[in-house]
């Protein structure tokens, strides 16, 4: 005879589903209960046993090997649905289960004693149970020991449950002490930034003012030298760009966008940011990459992350070098995106320090071009927001090639 489900049961299924412990591991506390169990009411089976919704399952257990058995034929299935301790003292001469597998077959149940196991809210969630493979009954004393036992079962279940919410709210706290920690190093290496690559053309163009307010230079000697600054300050607007960016990644952080694009559009788009760029340098730009190939990633993070690359590339390669974007496939699944360049190329401790990305790294460009040192930085922590991480390979004086493995993906079918 299969009970029926009780009028809670999905309110009761979430309650055990809240406890966590549905197929975990032994644990010592509940196995001791119930060897504690089976030697004070001197049964050959005793059993910690938690209902779902298709099984039983038993936490611990003492005298049997089974794991589990299905809900159906659960003499704890009976049990949850009183209040009080369900006694069999002899299953063959209890219609509700003399025709049961478990009664007529291994592990041949005749006596049963289940204790309802509560949660605090007040829902069953199983038994602490003890079976013989004969007629009997319990003294009223075992009835006793047993109810005792079974309240420091719940017990025992409510207390890892707070144990675990409080493991939960150490480790909230943890990471809040991190994002902490990293937002006062972001801090510093911004004022860093700021005081130090920021503060020289606003300088220069003071000393011209005072100049020409003590009237030390003319009109038009003071226009000279503010057109001469004019690189320094779209140096510096780039650089207030950089940081800008960097503190909202770091600060707020970034949704990543998955979707499926053409590897040729992004690599497109990116040329076009730094073309002018590699004409005023009379670098030649090349793409190498076949015209079919798909990525599955954040097309505006490869851009940016490409983007960037070509710029660092620009920057380090002499006058009439050249730069090559490519797109290769790699293990079948993994394309890999990258810009290799003629330049000056970069010795091993150099490209430690750029791969780290709590360090700041920068030099100036071959034209001393100035940077923030942030722009690599930025492409590792965009990068590592879409499981991937930057490569590099270079030797001093020959050149580098900086690069990352993106996942394959088939052409994104168009709308009907």
């Amino acid at each position: 005879m299969t009970p029926s489900s009780l009028p809670n049961e999905a309110e009761r299924l979430a309650e055990l589903l809240r406890y966590n412990v549905l197929d975990t591991t032994n644990d010592q506390d509940f196995d001791e209960i119930v060897q504690l169990a089976s030697f004070l009411c001197d049964s050959e089976i005793a059993l910690i046993s938690l209902i779902d919704d298709r099984r039983q399952w038993f936490k611990a257990k003492v005298g049997l090997t089974a794991q589990e058995t299905p809900r159906e034929i659960a003499f704890c299935s009976h049990a949850i649905q009183g209040d009080e301790l369900f006694e069999i003292p002899d299953a063959t001469e209890d219609e509700r289960f003399c025709n049961n597998p478990l009664v007529t077959e291994d592990p041949n149940i005749r006596f049963y004693a289940g204790q309802p196991l509560r949660s605090i809210a007040g829902y069953k969630l199983g038994t602490l149970c003890v079976i013989d493979r004969y007629p009997r009954e319990l003294t009223e004393s075992q009835r006793f020991i047993l109810k005792i036992l079974a309240k420091q079962v719940e017990r025992l279940l409510e207390l890892k449950i707070r144990v675990e919410a409080l493991d939960d709210s150490y480790q909230l706290i943890q990471k809040q002490k991190e994002a902490l920690e990293r937002i006062n190093q972001l801090k510093d290496r911004i004022l860093a930034v700021l005081v130090h690559d920021l503060r020289n053309p606003l300088s220069a163009l003071q000393g011209v003012l005072n100049l020409f307010d003590d009237q030390m230079i003319t009109p038009d000697v003071a226009a000279q030298l503010i057109n001469s600054l004019r690189q320094n300050f779209t140096d510096t607007q780039n650089q207030i760009d950089s940081v800008l960016e960097w503190i909202t990644l770091q600060h707020e952080g970034k949704n990543v966008f998955w979707k499926c694009f053409s590897v040729q559009s992004v690599l497109e788009k990116s040329l076009t940011w730094v073309r002018e760029l590699a004409e005023s340098k009379k670098i030649q730009l090349n793409c190498i990459a076949p015209s079919d190939l798909w990525i599955q990633s954040d097309e505006k993070i490869i851009e940016l992350v490409l983007r960037n690359l070509l710029g660092n590339a620009i920057k380090f390669t002499v006058t009439g070098g050249q730069i090559t974007l490519f797109a290769s496939v790699e293990n079948d699944s993994k394309i890999r995106l990258g810009v290799t360049d003629t330049g000056i190329g970069i010795d091993e401790i150099t490209t430690k320090k750029i791969l780290d990305q709590s360090l700041r790294f920068s030099s100036l460009g071959t034209a001393r071009e100035k940077g923030t040192g942030l722009g690599l930085m930025l492409c590792q922590t965009y990068l590592i927001e879409i499981n991937t991480s930057l490569e590099v390979k270079s030797q001093a004086g020959k050149g580098s090639t900086f690069s990352f493995l993106v996942d394959r993906s088939l052409p994104a079918l168009p709308h009907s």
